[in-house]
C-alpha cells in the first residue's frame, strides 16, 4: 500500500475514535493509536524537523530520568510509604502524548480537517448528554457496563451533586462540556444554508451548554461563561456583560440571607438548588480546606525534591500523612507535575504550553486576520485548550484518558493552525516585498 491509502485508513480510524471516545474510552483510544501510529509513518516532515517536538521531547528525558530516580534512587522520608512503580504509570500520563501530539497531525492539517474534527467532537457528545439528562431528570443510575467491563458508565446517583454523565465525577463532565462548547458556538456562527446543519448545531449549542451548567462545576460555569466571548469576539460584549452580571446578580439574591423571603423562595423554585447551593454560606462553611491551603501544603510538599520530584502518585499519600486528610491531587497541574517529576520538567512543559497559546493568540485574534470563512472556528480551537488549561490550575481533570486525549488532540490543531498564521504572513510579505521591487 501507498502512503495515500494508509492516509485514508488512518483518516477512518482518527475521526471514528474521536466520534466514539467519549462514550468508549477503550475503542475509541484503540483507533486513535493506531490512526497516531499511521500518521508517524505517512507524515511529510521528520520528528526532530519540528522545534515543539524537540521541547516536548526534552522534557520527556527529563520525567523518564525522574521516573528511573524513583524507582532505582528512592531516598526521601516518606519512602516506604510510596510505591515507585507508580512512576512508571505516571508517565503514561505524559510521554505518550507527546508523541500524539505529532501522530494526530496529519489528520489536522487543513481547516477543512479540523472542522471536520470538531464537528465529530460535538456529534460524539451526543450519548453523553442523553446519559447525563437522563440521570438528572429521571434519575436513571448504574454502574452500565458491558462488553465485560470495557465499556463503563458510572451514572452515579443525583443527591448533592450535580450532572455527572458516564463520568465518575461532575467536575470532568463539566471539564468535557468545557473543552466541546467553543466548537458548538463557532459551528452554530458559520454561514450556511443548511437548516438541518443549523438546527443541529443550535441544538448542541443549547444542550451542552445546559449539560455544562448541570454539572455544578464552578470551572465548567466559568469555562461556559468565558467561551462566548472569547469565540464571537469583542462586539459580543455589549450585550453579554450586562447578561452576565444580570444572572450574578439573581445568583447573589438566591443565596444572601439577609434578602430571605418571598422573592427568594421564588427564585429557588426556578433555579435547581444544586445550583444555588453551590454558591451559599452553608456550602462554603461545609468545606473542611479550602483549595488554596491544599496548593500551600503542594507546594511545600514540591520543595522536598524540586529537581526530580518525590514520583507520581506520591500528593495525596504525603498530604494524608501529614494532614490526616485524603485529596487525590493538590488541584493544581503546574504544582502536580513539581512533585511527581520535579521543577526543570514542568518549567520547560509550561514554557512551551504557555509559548504555543500565547503565539497561537497572537496570530488568530490579530487585526489581520479577522477575515475568512474559519475566523471562528480557530478561536474555537484557541478559547478551548487555552480554558481547559486556565481550569486545570484550580482543579485537574486531565488524568482522565478521554479529556487528556482530546486536549492533546485540540492542542495539536491549535499548532497547525500558528504555522499556517506564520507562514502566510511570511507570503503575505514576500508578495508586498516582491511587488514594491517591480515598481521601483
Amino acid at each position: 500500500m501507498n502512503k495515500y491509502t494508509y492516509y485514508k485508513i488512518g483518516c477512518v480510524l482518527f475521526f471514528t475514535g474521536i466520534f466514539i471516545l467519549p462514550s468508549t474510552l477503550f475503542f475509541g483510544a484503540i483507533f486513535l493509536l493506531i490512526s497516531a501510529l499511521i500518521g508517524t509513518f505517512i507524515n511529510e516532515k521528520k520528528y526532530f524537523q519540528d522545534n515543539w517536538n524537540k521541547s516536548f521531547f526534552l522534557c520527556g528525558i527529563i520525567i523518564f530520568i525522574s521516573c528511573l530516580k524513583h524507582i532505582f534512587f528512592t531516598n526521601n522520608l516518606y519512602e516506604n510509604y510510596i510505591d515507585p512503580n507508580l512512576s512508571i504509570i505516571g508517565t503514561l500520563n505524559w510521554l505518550p502524548f507527546f508523541w500524539l501530539f505529532w501522530g494526530f497531525q496529519p489528520y489536522l492539517n487543513s481547516k477543512q480537517k479540523r472542522k471536520k474534527t470538531s464537528i465529530f467532537l460535538v456529534a460524539g457528545t451526543f450519548p453523553l448528554l442523553i446519559s447525563g439528562f437522563g440521570q438528572f431528570f429521571f434519575n436513571w443510575t448504574g454502574p452500565l457496563e458491558t462488553l465485560n467491563g470495557l465499556v463503563i458508565w458510572y451514572q452515579r446517583p443525583i443527591e448533592t451533586n450535580g450532572l455527572t454523565g458516564p463520568f465518575n465525577n461532575q467536575n470532568y463532565a463539566g471539564c468535557w462540556f468545557s473543552l466541546v462548547f467553543p466548537f458548538c458556538i463557532s459551528l452554530f456562527l458559520e454561514k450556511t444554508k443548511n437548516n438541518f446543519y443549523k438546527i443541529s448545531s443550535l441544538f448542541f449549542l443549547l444542550s451542552i451548554g445546559l449539560a455544562g451548567i448541570l454539572t455544578t462545576s464552578r470551572n465548567a460555569w466559568a469555562s461556559l461563561a468565558s467561551s462566548i466571548p472569547l469565540v464571537i469576539g469583542l462586539s459580543s460584549l455589549y450585550w453579554y456583560v450586562p447578561l452576565i452580571l444580570s444572572i450574578i446578580f439573581i445568583m447573589f439574591l438566591s443565596v444572601f440571607q439577609p434578602l430571605s423571603g418571598e422573592l427568594q423562595d421564588l427564585i429557588r423554585e426556578i433555579i435547581p438548588k444544586k445550583i444555588w447551593f453551590e454558591f451559599s454560606e452553608e456550602r462554603i462553611s461545609n468545606m473542611n480546606v479550602t483549595r488554596i491551603e491544599i496548593m500551600a501544603s503542594a507546594y511545600r510538599i514540591s520543595q522536598l525534591n524540586p529537581i526530580f520530584g518525590l514520583g507520581a502518585g506520591s500528593f495525596p499519600i504525603i498530604y494524608e500523612i501529614q494532614k490526616n486528610l485524603w485529596r487525590g491531587h493538590p488541584h493544581n497541574i503546574i504544582l502536580e507535575l513539581a512533585i511527581s517529576f520535579g521543577y526543570p520538567a514542568t518549567i520547560l512543559f509550561v514554557l512551551t504550553i504557555s509559548f504555543l497559546i500565547g503565539m497561537s493568540a497572537i496570530n488568530i485574534f490579530s487585526k489581520k486576520n479577522q477575515k475568512g470563512d474559519f475566523v471562528f472556528l480557530e478561536r474555537a480551537w484557541w478559547t478551548s485548550i487555552f480554558l481547559f488549561f486556565i481550569t486545570q490550575l484550580f482543579d485537574v481533570q486531565y488524568f482522565d484518558a478521554r479529556i487528556s486525549i482530546t486536549a492533546w488532540i485540540i492542542l495539536s490543531g491549535l499548532k497547525l493552525i500558528l504555522e499556517e498564521k506564520i507562514n502566510s504572513n511570511k507570503l503575505i510579505t514576500f508578495t508586498s516585498v516582491k511587488t514594491i521591487k517591480n515598481n521601483l
